[in-house]
């Protein structure tokens, strides 16, 4: 059974952060005949202590934002009248959350969206809608960064990183069906990142040769792993010494490829604010469209 989607989410705020979004998923949802779900979320705010009358005015505000918001997905799907379109405005006080439970509640099997790429400072107050989707979905969710051009035909030239982890190799599968869909060439990545405070201090613990060593093992249990899971697809297998982040975002530059599968462990809470996550770091900075797998 294949896994690339026939229900599709797309999440719009209507800003230009979500117009490369829009256009990937109608493209996705032309070329595999798919269902698409648009979906505006207006974020409210819930305050018990609010007087009724500047109640009363928010909701007056809201109903007429409602409005505006219909007259744009009226215009945004206008010029698509063969795909098959339904539009959802929902109220919430959480847009990932919004997001997440109408995907559900439709049985959407691919949630499409934007991010802003935020970092820093900016990235620690302000957080990201598509990184709480990604934390809590049990989905594959697509996401684009802003002004990203998106491949007409569908992705032909996918990249899919594998750390020999079951949740890499979920999405080393998922890449493989769309390879399938789309015709596309798979290029299974994985990356042997050096050690940390050796490296900080500038002492030389690994010499080349044992570099060497690890490189030509890591490339042997690579090819073993793609055959095992993509059995006989044409698959190509490539192994890079680096920071995981930093190396998958150098190798999948747009002259290489149009596509990026991850695994993501879907950490929450401290584990999260602690461990960080390589899918994470790639979602804010990788200049193709990123395809996140649960795992």
């Amino acid at each position: 059974m294949t896994s690339t989607p026939r229900k599709i989410l797309v999440a719009t705020d209507f800003s230009s952060t979500a117009d490369s979004a829009e256009k990937l998923a109608f493209q996705l949802a032309r070329l595999l005949r798919a269902e698409l779900h648009l979906v505006h979320v207006r974020v409210i705010l819930e305050d018990p202590l609010m007087a009724e009358e500047r109640q009363l005015e928010i909701e007056r505000l809201m109903s007429s934002a409602d409005e505006a918001t219909k007259d744009a997905f009226d215009r945004t799907r206008g010029g698509d009248r063969e795909i098959a379109v339904e539009t959802h405005l929902v109220r919430s006080v959480s847009a990932a959350e919004a997001i997440v439970e109408t995907a559900s509640e439709l049985e959407c099997d691919l949630v499409v969206m934007g991010t802003h790429g935020r970092r820093g400072i900016k990235h620690m107050l302000l957080g990201s809608v598509a990184e709480n989707v990604v934390r809590s979905v049990d989905i594959p969710v697509l996401t684009v960064r802003p002004g990203i051009e998106v491949a007409t035909l569908g992705p032909k030239r996918i990249l899919v990183a594998h750390d020999f982890s079951d949740r890499s190799a979920t999405a080393v599968r998922v890449a493989g069906d769309w390879a399938t869909d789309f015709d596309a060439k798979i290029t299974v990545l994985h990356v042997v990142e050096p050690v940390v405070y050796p490296e900080f201090y500038a002492i030389n613990v690994l010499s080349d040769d044992v570099m060497t060593r690890l490189r030509d093992r890591a490339t042997e249990a690579l090819d073993d792993a793609a055959d095992k899971i993509l059995g006989d697809r044409p698959v190509n297998t490539l192994v890079l010494v680096g920071r995981a982040t930093d190396t998958i975002i150098a190798e999948a530059r747009p002259e290489n490829f149009d596509l990026v599968v991850m695994g993501t462990r879907g950490l929450t809470g401290l584990e999260q604010l602690v461990l960080g996550s390589v899918a994470e770091g790639v979602l804010r900075r990788c200049p193709v469209p990123l395809l996140t797998v649960s795992g």
